[in-house]
């Protein structure tokens, strides 16, 4: 339902998140997710009970925020399939989607199907997908069947040369042939849609992130959109195109109330707060700017608002084949600008306690490729989180071994720690405004998990 095939991606360590916030949170409480990415810990944070606040400048985070972490009903799909769908459209999907329906029901995701209303809405949806799915150039008005992804990121595309910095020159190829034109086609109708304003924003999300990670399934990449196997294609990229029904049992609860920033900077989101009782910080560690990393995605997310796509893609720089109007660097991924932004970052967030997601894999701190994990990141961060502002002792830190899989210059595996710092904020000064004083814990309810830094 959410990216996988994304840098940094918490999943695997998210019990260990969870089992943290969860010491100094009841269900109901407000965290505050401050780089969301993949919505990974956001979407985990709701399934928990808590009322989560989020933001990140990859447009793909707030679309799938759109559709997974903000809606708490069904009623927030609701669409008009007879004015999205032609009689004849509709005879085509009908049979596809029931069967679909039918063996959906039961499954695990799909508990919410039992429900009459959710049953006939999803029945709807399925339509939707099953006609995304198969649409032809003939279904879309005159001058909306466009190929821009097919002209700019298969090898095949009028638009897809490129050269190197090195002077090395080739094609694009992120898409086989016939998965570039299905998304074409697919995008294609998702921006009729919208300029006829046929869904509400949460029904064209979903729709659009189903799109977008049904890409990635088939993208002939190595984790990241920034480059592509120059001689070979991915055994994933040479598989059709796929439309997942998206599980909603996990999305359809709670008590709502979650936010999530629109390409936003952490630091003015943070300042829009109200209190948070935890604020969850994962950074990146290093150069690798995420809006270049993950570009390609981001676009599929911006395209049904395109008002020019022409214009956009006649504008696509470098191997990758970015419009860098949307490429935004961090200050994050500089070695030199990132302790005090962090600085900045956390005094500005009025949360009680602050936990801080660390890596001693490849960083500022140990910058080649296959060198040993290096605590100096580590003492750098502890340095942060011993500050005046935060209570006296309260800093611990949790080591979480696991293997990192190395995909760069035949470099294997090898064993790296995550971490989790965690620490308790003091209580602000007694002129600060009432609304940014957050409470600060009884320090008894810092977890003693591995001693400080100190």
């Amino acid at each position: 339902m959410l990216l996988n095939r994304y840098l940094g991606n918490k999943t695997a360590i998210l019990p260990e998140i969870l089992q943290t916030i969860a010491t100094h949170c009841s269900p109901g409480d407000s965290v505050f997710d401050a780089f969301s990415g993949s919505l990974s810990v956001s979407f985990a944070l709701k399934l928990a009970g808590y009322r989560v606040a989020a933001t990140d400048l990859n447009l793909l985070s707030r679309t799938f925020a759109e559709a997974y972490l903000l809606p708490t009903t069904i009623a927030e799909y609701e669409f008009d399939v007879d004015a999205l769908l032609s009689e004849n459209q509709r005879s085509r999907v009908e049979g596809g989607a029931r069967r679909t329906r039918e063996r959906l029901e039961g499954q695990p995701g799909f508990e919410f199907l039992a429900a009459m209303g959710g049953r006939r809405m999803y029945g709807d949806l399925l339509m939707l997908l099953e006609h995304l799915a198969t649409v032809r150039r003939s279904d879309l008005p005159d001058g909306l069947s466009r190929s821009d992804f097919f002209d700019a990121y298969c090898p095949q595309g009028k638009h897809s040369e490129f050269v190197s910095s090195r002077g090395r020159s080739g094609r694009r190829s992120f898409f086989s042939p016939a998965n570039a034109r299905r998304l074409d086609l697919a995008l294609s109708q998702l921006r009729h849609w919208e300029i006829e304003r046929l869904l509400p924003q949460s029904a064209m999300s979903l729709l659009v992130a189903v799109v977008c990670l049904a890409s990635e399934k088939v993208a002939n990449t190595q984790g990241t959109w920034h480059d592509f196997p120059r001689e070979v294609w991915d055994a994933r990229a040479l598989k059709p195109i796929r439309l997942v029904p998206p599980p909603l049992d996990g999305v359809l609860l709670g008590q709502g109330g979650h936010l999530h920033g629109r390409e936003e900077d952490a630091l003015s989101f943070a300042a829009s707060l109200p209190p948070q009782k935890v604020a969850y910080y994962d950074p990146p560690y290093n150069f690798r700017q995420y809006t270049a990393y993950y570009h390609l995605p981001n676009t599929i997310c911006r395209y049904p608002t395109l008002a020019d796509p022409e214009a956009y893609f006649s504008e696509l720089e470098y191997v990758r084949g970015q419009n860098m109007a949307h490429d935004i660097p961090s200050q994050y991924c500089s070695s030199r600008m990132f302790l005090e932004a962090m600085r900045t970052l956390i005094a500005g967030t009025p949360a009680d306690v602050v936990v801080v997601s660390y890596f001693t894999g490849r960083n500022h701190w140990s910058t080649e490729f296959d060198s040993d994990p290096s605590d100096k990141g580590l003492e750098a961060i502890c340095g942060l989180l011993e500050g005046p502002e935060f209570t006296n002792g309260s800093l611990r830190v949790h080591r979480i071994p696991r293997t990192n899989y190395a995909s760069y210059g035949g470099y294997v595996a090898r064993q790296v720690d995550e971490l989790l710092l965690v620490a308790g904020k003091r209580p602000p000064r007694a002129e600060e405004p009432r609304r940014n004083r957050p409470r600060v814990p009884d320090r008894q309810r810092v977890p003693a998990l591995v001693p400080s830094c100190a």
